[in-house]
């Protein structure tokens, strides 16, 4: 029974190359199938066969593999050109709710009420205040669903029992978990993003949000300056500077990587 790599080896050349392959264009196909993101190798095949280089790689069938892999290593560099923009946004966005929300409650751990009565099997909705502040039932449910969601399997044995303040709250949230927070509290966060309205923060959050796991998961990104945009509204918002940031991360030295093992004929490598 052929496995799955055989069902995209089939797309592509039923769907998008335009040429029968050799038995040796079939392997060489079939064996990066085996090693690299298929949905990132289908858009790069895409893109190359719309372009203006489609119509001239119809006459030349052994030229269609290094111009897919010219573009699909082109979106890994556009990946990691976006992995400041997602480092900027996630810890400036955890660490804002991390800190508004102890400042609002006056508690450090103003989560822990809601934790201790999910434990005696209570619901969170049962507290209505934290730190002699009301905390209204929406609040309170979503705070419970979160706590649950680190916990997971492990509750009430998981990591929410030693946590000590909100950078370790948040910092085991999922990207959605903050978004939500800042919604069941919007009362406390508007200010910080006037004018923009709870679901105009949304819409641009979600935009961000959602490339940030297409990218994480090594999927193609379609729009990535509209992603840009909105990070850089939103940041923008919270007296940060997202064009300063990056630029003085793009100008940095990083340590250079050392590899050891040089190509050979069985790595299938390819010349641009």
């Amino acid at each position: 029974m052929p496995d799955i790599s055989y069902e995209f080896l089939t797309k592509f050349f039923t769907d998008y190359l335009p040429f029968s392959p050799t038995p040796s264009q079939v392997e060489d196909f079939q064996s990066h199938l085996t090693l690299v993101s298929p949905y990132l190798l289908e858009a790069s095949l895409i893109e190359v066969k719309e372009g203006t280089k489609g119509e001239i790689l119809k006459y030349l069938p052994n030229d269609w593999r290094p111009a897919i892999f010219s573009v699909y290593n082109r979106k890994v560099a556009e990946h990691a050109q976006l992995f400041p923009v997602f480092h900027s946004f996630e810890n400036a966005l955890r660490s804002t709710v991390a800190v508004t929300l102890e400042q609002h409650y006056k508690h450090p751990r103003w989560w822990r009420a809601i934790y201790e009565e999910l434990k005696k099997g209570g619901r969170a909705k049962n507290i209505a205040q934290i730190g002699g502040v009301p905390l209204t039932r929406h609040a309170a449910f979503r705070i419970g669903t979160v706590i649950l969601d680190i916990e997971g399997k492990q509750f009430p044995n998981g990591p929410i029992d030693a946590m000590a303040n909100g950078y370790e709250f948040m910092h085991d949230c999922h990207l959605a978990h903050i978004r939500q927070l800042v919604e069941e509290h919007w009362a406390v966060f508007s200010p910080k993003f006037q004018p923009l309205s709870a679901a105009d923060f949304t819409a641009k959050f979600e935009k961000v949000r959602e490339a940030r796991n297409a990218v994480y998961h090594h999927r193609s990104l379609s729009g990535m300056s509209d992603v840009v945009a909105a990070a850089e509204e939103l940041l923008d918002k919270l007296n940060f500077c997202l064009k300063f940031v990056h630029g003085k991360v793009a100008d940095c030295e990083p340590t250079k990587l050392a590899f050891s093992v040089e190509a050979e004929k069985r790595h299938r490598t390819w010349v641009v």
